[in-house]
Formats: structure tokens, sequence, C-alpha cells
């Protein structure tokens, strides 16, 4: 495989540096009291993750948080999944809603997080784009040419999973290594032959007339968006990760219910005019258990990871996976206005 990339770093290395520097310190949190703590939650400017988005602007989790004598919620926003794993190392937060692949390379590097649920599975909001003239009918007219993805991200492995499918493997293209927005940049620039990317990038390229999607996760990779929280927290104080759960739950209805309120709620936080975004919730499948298959599945990510080279370490899923929130919080949501 010809790889290109763009700023070079290692996922892992950087991780394992600031774990490193934490234990060395010494720093730990004190013990507090359940009512006198906060909540640091951190999310991605992605409509992925609009459930959470709803309830952060309904003030749903500090309400809940209140009534139950749990605290107080601390939101913030990060970039991308590599950031939160950075401000995991260094203690900065306790939950976020990530992509399943920067979770296991966190983990494989020594992070003390679980997987607790699953915000959305989304196969059609990820997706490989070729320039909207492009005469590419299919993965296998692309032998040889160059495509971009995030490397070690889940569009990466969608990368992957697609030429697989078609009898060939990375080594078959050249690969580069960019951010969203740079393979948005070099689609419309003609730099690259395809780009495998996610959403809002993908609504803004087709939106813009720049590119068209020759295939999308459907069939090969479901966009497994988990929610993380570290293994304090879980231990801790269990009752948050489940106020958490219900009202993710409540923005999920929220949603359903009442989609153009929700993406006119939400519409600045990720980015997005709200009739696109509209026609985005309609893609994912947002809150689904965690079953046999989502485990299957994020073993076949950490394998393609470690296989990669990517993560160091393999990840016992098993392990990495607390099923113990598994109950359905559906049944005790109910409209909201």
């Amino acid at each position: 495989m010809q790889t290109e990339t763009s700023p070079s770093w290692h996922p892992v290395a950087w991780i394992v540096t600031i774990c490193a520097a934490i234990v060395i310190g010494g720093c730990s949190p004190a013990t507090i009291a359940p009512e006198d703590q906060t909540v640091r939650v951190c999310l991605q400017p992605i409509p992925a993750y609009a459930p959470l988005w709803v309830a952060k602007r309904k003030g749903w989790l500090q309400e809940a948080l209140s009534e139950k004598k749990l605290g107080t919620v601390e939101w913030s926003t990060m970039r991308d999944g590599p950031l939160q794993n950075e401000a995991f190392a260094a203690g900065l937060i306790d939950v976020a809603l990530t992509a399943d692949t920067p979770a296991i390379i966190g983990r494989s590097a020594g992070l003390e997080f679980k997987v607790v649920g699953l915000i959305a599975s989304c196969p059609q909001s990820l997706a490989v784009l070729v320039p909207k003239d492009s005469r590419v009918k299919n993965m296998a007219d692309l032998k040889g040419k160059k495509i971009a993805a995030t490397k070690g991200s889940f569009c990466h492995h969608l990368l992957a999973l697609a030429l697989q499918r078609e009898g060939m493997s990375l080594a078959d293209v050249r690969f580069i290594n960019m951010s969203g927005p740079e393979i948005n940049t070099s689609l419309q620039s003609g730099h690259i032959d395809a780009g495998v990317t996610w959403e809002p990038y993908i609504s803004q390229m087709i939106g813009s007339g720049s590119a068209k999607v020759l295939l999308d996760g459907t069939g090969l990779k479901n966009g497994n968006e988990v929610i993380v929280a570290t293994n304090r927290l879980i231990e801790s104080s269990p009752q948050v990760i489940d106020a958490l759960l219900e009202v993710a739950e409540r923005g999920k209805l929220y949603i359903s219910e009442h989609p153009s309120e929700a993406a006119s709620l939400i519409s600045g936080d990720v980015g997005m005019p709200p009739e696109q975004l509209v026609g985005i919730f309609s893609k994912n499948h947002y809150l689904p258990p965690i079953d046999v298959a989502t485990t299957d599945e994020l073993d076949a990510t950490q394998a393609f990871l470690h296989d990669l080279g990517v993560n160091r370490n393999k990840v016992d899923i098993n392990q990495f996976v607390e099923m113990k929130f598994q109950d359905d919080h559906s049944s005790e949501v109910e409209a909201t206005p």
C-alpha cells in the first residue's frame, strides 16, 4: 500500500505519554459526595449525537442530576475523537460521545474508560465520495488511484472493507491520510480521486454539488457511535450513566416527534442548516441496543486497527463494553413538547 499523509502523528503514542505523566504525578480525583460532583460531558459537532445535543439545549441532564442529587453537568465540545482521548488522558472529561475507532484506540493505549451505550449506528452517514464528474463506477475503478481517509477512523475501515468486497486491498490504492475538512477541499480541487468521510462533510459536499456518493456503509460497516465513560464514574456513580441514557432517549423521542423543531434547536451546534439536518435524522438509528452483532463489529474494528499498526495492544471487547446499562430506558421516557 502506498501511503501519503498530512501532519504525522501516532494516535497512540501521545496518549501513552500523557497517561504515563498522570500516573507518575499521582493525579487522581478526590472522593466527593455525589451531590457535589461535576460530571464533565464532551460532545462533537456532528448530527449522529443529536439526541444528547437536544438534551443539552433543553437542560434535561442537569434537571435529572439535580432531582437525584447527583451533582452538576459541565458540557464541552471537541472536534474529534483523538482530542477527546487526549482530554480523557489528562483527566479533563468523564463522558464522551465518539466513534468506535478512537474509543478502541484510546482503550488500547491504556485509557481507563468503557463503552456504556451506543448513541447511534449510522451506515449511511459514512461514505466513499468521488467528484461529481468522475467516471468511477465502482471500487474496482479506483485501483491505483488516490483515496483519502483519516487513518485509523471508521472511514478507513470502510475503505478496507469496500475494497475487500471487490477482491482488492489497501495495497491496491494510493492511500492518503487526511482530516474531514481536508478531504472536502482535496475533492473539490481534484487532488484526490475519492474520499471516505462522514457527516456533516458528506452533506456539505453533496449540497454544494461538488461530489457524489459512490457507496456508503450499508452492508459493510454500521458506523457505530459510542458513549464512553471513565471507570471511576461507572463505579462511583452508575446512576449518572442511567440519567444520561434516559435523557438521550428523551432526545431521541423529541427528534422523532418534532424533527423540524429539533433541527432548528441544534443547527448551530452541528453546523448544518435545519432543513439538511432533518434529512440526516432519518438516516441514523439512534440509541440502538448493544447486541452480539455490535460486539462482533467492534471486535472486527479492533482487529483492523491492530493489524494496521495503529494499536499496539489488542482490546478485549467483552471487557471494554459495560453491559449493565443495557436495560431499556425508553419505557421511562415520555414525550416532551
